[in-house]
C-alpha cells in the first residue's frame, strides 16, 4: 500500500502577529487547524508576540526585540523585508505557497518565480463586486464615498488573483464575486472560518428583564451600522442596543444625533468577546459587504439569535431558524424583526439555541480539516494532470 507524501505549505502574512487582531487571529487559527495528516505548514510573519507565537510560526525578528524595534521602526519596514527574504528561502522546500490577499504583489511574483503552486486567502468579495456595493451605500447615505478602494488597487488584485492556482472563498457570495470576474470554478476552494471557546470566553450570560441587542465590529458604512441605528430608533422597542467598536466619523456624520438615543449604548471596543455578549440575546449586523464574519460565528457560538444581512449570513445563518436574514436596506423588515425579537423572549431563546447548535459545525478544527482536504485534493489533482501531460 502506497502513501501520498506530506505536502508542505509555506504561508505568509505581512502583519504583526499577536494572535488577537482579526487577520492575525484568523491566520494563526487557520494554520494551526489546517495542519494534519498529509499536510504540514509554517507561517512566516515579520514579528510575533504572546498569542501569535506557535510552533509553526516563523517570526523574522525575535519576540524580545519587538518592543524596542517597533519604537525605532514604527512601520516595521525592515522586519517585513527580512520576513520576505526568509520566505523566499522557505519556498525552496515548499510544495504549496499560501498567501493572504493583503500580501505585497512582489511576494506573489516571488512565488511564481519559484515555480511553487499558489493558494490565496480571499477574505472579502472581489473588489470589482465590493466597489459598486459601497458606492451605492455612500450614495444612499448622502455623503462622499470613503471606502478607499482605488482603480489601481482593483487592477493589482486582478493581477494577484491571476497568479493564484487556487483561491480560498469563505462564503457563497465571495465565490460568486470570483466567478463574476471570470475566475474558473475549479480554481475556487469553498471553505469557512471558525470559532474557539478560548476566543469567545466563558463569562456567564446575564439575561435581564429588557432584551439587549448587540453590534460588534468597526462602526462604519460597510458594516451597515447607520442602517441599524436608523431601524432601532424607528422601532422604538423596550430594550437596549450596544454598539461595540470604534465609531468612524462617517457614521457620526450620518446618524450622530441618533447615537445619543437613550436605548443606545456605545462603549467602544470591548475585549474579550464574552464581555460584549454577557447581557446580549440578539446579534444585529446589517453588513453590506463581507467575506465570512468571525463576529457572526462567535455570536452564534455564544447562543445569540441573529439578525443580519445575506452578506453576514453567508451559508451559515439559517433564516427563520437561527435568526432573521434580511435585506439591509429593507427598513420596514428590520423594524418589524427588531420589534418581534424584543417582544418575544421565547423566540429569542429558541433562535439562540439553534444558532449555538449550528455553530458546532464551524469550529476551527472542522474548518481547518475542510481546508486541508480541499487543498490536498486540488494539489494532487494538479500533480496527476502534470504527470499525464509529461507522458
Amino acid at each position: 500500500m502506497t502513501h501520498e507524501p506530506t505536502v508542505h505549505v509555506a504561508a505568509f502574512l505581512d502583519q504583526f502577529c499577536d494572535g488577537k487582531t482579526t487577520h492575525s487571529y484568523a491566520s494563526v487559527s487557520v494554520c494551526a487547524n489546517m495542519a494534519g495528516p498529509g499536510l504540514s505548514i509554517e507561517l512566516h510573519v515579520p514579528a510575533a508576540v504572546r498569542g501569535g507565537r506557535r510552533e509553526f510560526v516563523r517570526a523574522a525578528i525575535p519576540a524580545w526585540l519587538c518592543s524596542g524595534y517597533y519604537r525605532a521602526d514604527r512601520e516595521g519596514r525592515f522586519a517585513e523585508h527580512l520576513c520576505t527574504r526568509k520566505f523566499r528561502v522557505a519556498l525552496r522546500r515548499a510544495d504549496v505557497a499560501y498567501l493572504w490577499a493583503s500580501t505585497p504583489e512582489s511576494v506573489y511574483r516571488d512565488v511564481k518565480a519559484a515555480g511553487v503552486p499558489l493558494v490565496v486567502e480571499r477574505v472579502n468579495c472581489h473588489r470589482a463586486t465590493s466597489i459598486p456595493i459601497l458606492e451605492e451605500a455612500y450614495r444612499r447615505a448622502g455623503i462622499p464615498a470613503a471606502h478607499g478602494i482605488t482603480a489601481s488597487s482593483l487592477e493589482e488584485e486582478r493581477r494577484k488573483l491571476a497568479m493564484a492556482d487556487w483561491i480560498f472563498a469563505p462564503s457563497p457570495l465571495v465565490r460568486q464575486s470570483l466567478l463574476d470576474e471570470g475566475i474558473a470554478d475549479e480554481r475556487i476552494l469553498p471553505i469557512s472560518y471558525g470559532w474557539s471557546q478560548e476566543r469567545i470566553g466563558n463569562t456567564p450570560r446575564r439575561v435581564g428583564a429588557l432584551p439587549v441587542f448587540l453590534f460588534v465590529g468597526s462602526v462604519c458604512v460597510r458594516k451597515g451600522a447607520h442602517l441599524l441605528v436608523e431601524a432601532w430608533t424607528e422601532a422604538d422597542v423596550q430594550g437596549r442596543l450596544d454598539i461595540c467598536g470604534p465609531i468612524l466619523p462617517e457614521i457620526r456624520a450620518i446618524v450622530g444625533s441618533k447615537l445619543g438615543h437613550p436605548g443606545i449604548r456605545t462603549p467602544g471596543s470591548v475585549w474579550p468577546f464574552s464581555r460584549a455578549t454577557a447581557e446580549a440575546e440578539v446579534f444585529a449586523f446589517p453588513t453590506l459587504e463581507e467575506g465570512s464574519s468571525l463576529a457572526v460565528l462567535e455570536a452564534m457560538a455564544s447562543g445569540l439569535a441573529l439578525l443580519t444581512s445575506p452578506m453576514g449570513a453567508g451559508d451559515i445563518v439559517r433564516h427563520g431558524q437561527d435568526g432573521f436574514v434580511l435585506d439591509p436596506y429593507d427598513r420596514p423588515a428590520w423594524v418589524s424583526a427588531l420589534r418581534q425579537l424584543a417582544s418575544d423572549p421565547a423566540l429569542r431563546a429558541r433562535m439562540g439555541a439553534s444558532a449555538r447548535a449550528r455553530a458546532q459545525e464551524f469550529t476551527w478544527p472542522r474548518a481547518g480539516a475542510n481546508r486541508r482536504t480541499r487543498l490536498l485534493e486540488a494539489f494532487r489533482t494538479a500533480r496527476l494532470a502534470d504527470r499525464r501531460r509529461a507522458r
